[in-house]
């Protein structure tokens, strides 16, 4: 302990004691030199005591050994070196650091994306026990799974089965009006022990009730914190007051925490908006028809997932229990089939349809790292055959080989930490500027999303993998003869003869980059490809043409204020019969599901006097006029008009699909036949045939669809109307198609309004979203990489200036030498092209579920990337092969 205290009070009064050492140092100085006096003159007295002394600097270092810290001395003093050589040449700091940053920032950014969507615990208690349950069955196409159920099934599960708590949601539309403009607002309808089951409590107020006070609480809700702020100006008071909602009073009950977060995932479709208002909804009077409700289950303390999924199994298979054909929206789950039950991690659920794309990109970015650290190294290695001299002195002067690696990887340290804590401002300001810019449904928990104490480990881990790769390559070149004391004294030489072995060196690795780069670049040039095919297929729809652009206006109307269809009728007719006439509209009408919208409404149908159809079909309720707004061509038959109305015979019109796969007479064979939408539903006519549209998104497959008049529905889903009209005018149209409504409804939200090319365009966003990402990292890789061949190059003809000049004196041409630098150029990239391309063969077929209408193993794109690299690369070799044509020939010859 005294040892350590003096070695500490040694690093505060450091100066202190070196002068007292000093002044010792030359007082046995003085009195050894007394002692010789008389035999010899004053001069050479001294000069034989300090022979007799010996080195001071050495004996210095031997009285300072007890006091210092030896280690920490050595460490503080190597990085003292790196920093003046830093300095010395900021060409090479600025490269290296540059670099470095680049591919540290990237990394990190990317990472803390992963871990906050991926890894980061869920902000509930025990969030590994939360699970939704799910159920598959077996059919002919294979297993299919269904995730929601029938709030009757649920009911049922609840009251027997073995979990902690088992819940139930449903995403919903609610309007809050009274409070100023109408504002919708993305809601969750809950059973009431939804919270109970997550273990969240609100900050303010309470849970809703549950048990046999549950029915108390049917006109409450919870609000969460940022609607609390924004639309009720956080009023401490707001527990106890009375809200409307859909146009009915409702008490807020509770507010949530500030860092509550539930973002309710549809499989296929991704993350909904984070939920506004909760209510409760207990679901009375169900018949088991149609499965939407999802469960959430919160498993008891020690049980294991696979004991919960056998004791679910046992209870839906009992016919007392599950509703038999249910409707989900995968489709009918079939009655008489055994029907396996899942329970599925709640993270896990939410991040299945990402999950496999993160890490594809944190794979594409550690590739990026480590191209960046191998360009490093590449300049490290040049750099140290540049330090040649400096090195071998030292080690003529006594340093070992351990003390010269030891600096070699501190300046290494230094350089890595350093671009590091650059790579950290790089990855906060990507996250700052991309995540704006992510699609709505591409990620379901942006909240997470921070760099924190982990993402900080991860940089530092990259930093300590960089400073491996960085500083090992040079440490290891130690070990040749060229830094022997044999070259001490002739390091003068290695400008002229140059040294094979650090040549081969950094062509191996500038060969790695150019392979690396090129899997890089062939994964983007297949998701080019796959984006541009996808981009190229026609929805069946013309949103935009000579005769003006489609504009769609959607609302919702609330369902205890339509509970009439009649009423919904002459709402949906009041408004179309006014927007048709507002100036710039060619034509106009409605639809309750447009194509690329949230919504599809798809079930199995019949046709008359044919075996039941095995595909589901579409059952979209339109308006007359609907195909001519949206420039569907009408293939067979008639439109519907105005005399299609509710009293009036019930008519359809069936697609093409429909035509071509179930009447193989032609299309106007289907014209007159009889189709139903339901297994009690009324017969309808078919009177005309249209043309195949791509409904839920141009990645999909057609889908059989059976149109209906929107005027003879009587269900519930006609409260989902979509103003349709097309003009050359969108924004005039759509501010007076808004003002219709309001005029028609005062009180009624707008819930979206955009063009059709808009949404189309939505439809590609997550495909051109990650499109954009991975080119991002390819052509920073492929900029690395160029530099890294730009360097060799110019290495390489240093190097070898006084054999150009030679060979320039004895009649070479400038063509000559530029050739004889290409040639070696194009070998260096020869080789990493091989490399590449083997590699890009196995990796990108990780793409597979990425790509449209393209193989992983796409000629076009493989072709097309690899001339393009070679091509960039030869451009790069080409620079200091021009350079190499200017060399005077006697002044290369006099500089030898």
């Amino acid at each position: 302990m005294a040892t350590l205290l003096r070695r500490l009070l040694f690093l505060f009064r450091r100066d202190q004691l070196d002068r007292d050492l000093d002044d010792e140092l030359r007082f046995h100085e003085e009195m050894k030199a007394q002692s010789l006096a008389d035999d010899v003159s004053g001069d050479e007295a001294r000069a034989a005591a300090r022979r007799r002394i010996g080195n001071p600097l050495r004996l210095r270092e031997q009285a300072r050994e007890p006091w210092t810290f030896p280690t920490i001395e050595t460490l503080a003093r190597d990085v003292r070196h790196a920093l003046r050589l830093m300095r010395r040449d900021p060409a090479f700091t600025f490269t290296a650091l540059a670099t470095l940053a680049l591919g540290i920032g990237l990394d990190t950014a990317i990472f803390s994306v992963a871990y906050g969507v991926l890894w980061r615990p869920l902000p509930y208690p025990d969030p590994d026990r939360l699970v939704i349950v799910a159920s598959t069955q077996r059919t002919e196409g294979g297993v299919k799974t269904f995730w929601t159920w029938a709030p009757l099934t649920y009911e049922a599960l609840r009251r027997r089965v073995t979990l902690d708590h088992l819940a139930a949601y449903d995403s919903i539309d609610a309007q809050l009006t009274g409070r100023g403009d109408p504002l919708q607002l993305h809601a969750l309808a809950v059973s009431p022990n939804f919270f109970v089951t997550l273990g969240v409590d609100p900050a303010r107020g309470r849970a809703f009730l549950t048990g046999a006070a549950a029915p108390d609480d049917d006109g409450s809700a919870i609000v969460s914190d940022r609607v609390w702020r924004t639309s009720f100006e956080a009023d401490p008071a707001i527990v106890g007051r009375s809200i409307t909602i859909d146009g009915l009073p409702r008490t807020v009950v509770g507010v949530l925490p500030p860092g509550f977060s539930f973002r309710p995932v549809i499989p296929r479709l991704g993350a909904l908006a984070e939920a506004d208002v909760f209510l409760p909804d207990r679901w009375p009077g169900d018949t088991g028809r149609n499965a939407f409700l999802f469960l959430l289950g919160r498993m008891k303390p020690g049980v294991v997932r696979e004991r919960a999924e056998a004791e679910l199994t046992a209870l839906v298979n009992d016919s007392s229990i599950a509703a038999a054909g249910a409707l989900a929206p995968e489709g009918v789950i079939a009655p008489g089939v055994r029907t396996r039950a899942r329970a599925i991690g709640l993270q896990e659920y939410g991040t299945e349809s990402v999950r496999r794309l993160l890490l594809i990109l944190l794979g594409a970015v550690s590739f990026v790292l480590l191209i960046a650290c191998v360009n490093v190294a590449n300049l490290q290695a040049a750099r140290l055959t540049a330090r040649r001299g400096e090195l071998s002195v030292r080690i003529a002067l006594g340093a070992g080989g351990r003390r010269i690696v030891g600096q070699l990887l501190t300046e290494a340290v230094v350089l890595s930490l350093l671009g590091a804590s650059l790579g950290v401002v790089l990855a906060q300001l990507a996250i700052h500027v991309a995540l704006p810019l992510v699609p709505q449904f591409a990620l379901p928990r942006l909240g997470g999303i921070v760099i924190d104490a982990r993402v900080m480990a991860f940089c530092l881990a990259s930093s300590l993998v960089s400073t491996l790769l960085v500083g090992l390559v040079p440490a290891l070149r130690l070990s040749g003869v060229a830094f022997g004391e044999r070259l001490a004294l002739h390091a003068g030489e290695a400008r002229t003869t140059g040294d094979r072995q650090s040549e081969r060196l950094r062509t191996l690795l500038v060969a790695a980059q150019i392979a690396m780069t090129l899997v890089l670049l062939i994964g983007a040039g297949l998701l080019i490809h796959s984006f541009v095919r996808l981009t190229s297929v026609s929805p069946g729809f013309e949103a935009s043409g000579r005769d003006g652009v489609v504009q769609t206006v959607k609302v919702t109307l609330p369902e205890r204020l339509y509970e009439e269809p009649a009423r919904i009728h002459a709402f949906a007719r009041s408004v179309l019969d006014r927007i048709q006439y507002l100036p710039g509209v060619k034509s106009a009408s409605l639809i309750n599901s447009p194509p690329f919208g949230m919504m599809f409404i798809r079930g199995d149908f019949e046709i008359e006097g044919q075996p039941k159809p095995t595909l589901d079909a579409g059952k979209p309720k339109i308006a007359a006029g609907y195909f001519k707004a949206m420039g569907i061509p009408l293939l067979a038959g008639r439109d519907f008009t105005a005399q299609d109305a509710a009293e009036a015979p019930k008519v359809a019109i069936v697609s093409e699909r429909i035509a071509r796969e179930y009447f193989p007479g032609g299309l106007g064979e289907a014209l007159g036949r009889h189709v139903r939408l339901s297994d009690r539903g009324e017969w309808l006519t078919v009177v005309g045939v249209v043309a195949d549209v791509r409904q839920t998104g141009l990645d999909r497959d057609v889908q059989p669809m059976v149109y209906a008049p929107f005027q003879q529905e009587g269900g519930g889903f006609i409260r989902f109307v979509s103003f349709v009209a097309r003009t050359a005018t969108p924004g005039s149209a759509a501010e007076g198609i808004r003002a219709e409504i309001r005029r028609a409804a005062l009180d009624l939200p707008i819930e979206s309004s955009v063009t059709m090319d808009e949404a189309v365009a939505a439809s590609v966003a997550p495909p051109r979203f990650r499109t954009l990402v991975l080119v991002l990292f390819a052509m920073t890789a492929t900029l690395i990489a160029t530099c890294g061949i730009y360097g060799l190059m110019a290495y390489a003809v240093t190097q070898r200036r006084r054999e150009i000049g030679v060979r320039m004196a004895l009649g070479a041409e400038g063509r000559d030498v530029v050739r004889l630098v290409l040639t070696h150029a194009l070998r260096v990239v020869a080789a990493g092209v091989m490399l590449g391309l083997a590699g890009a063969v196995g990796m990108t077929r990780v793409l597979r579920t990425f790509l449209f209408g393209v193989t992983p193993t796409d000629p076009l794109a493989f072709t097309a990337v690899t001339l393009a690299l070679v091509a960039v690369c030869l451009t790069a070799a080409w620079i200091p092969a021009r350079r190499a044509t200017r060399i005077d020939p006697v002044a290369a010859l006099r500089a030898e």
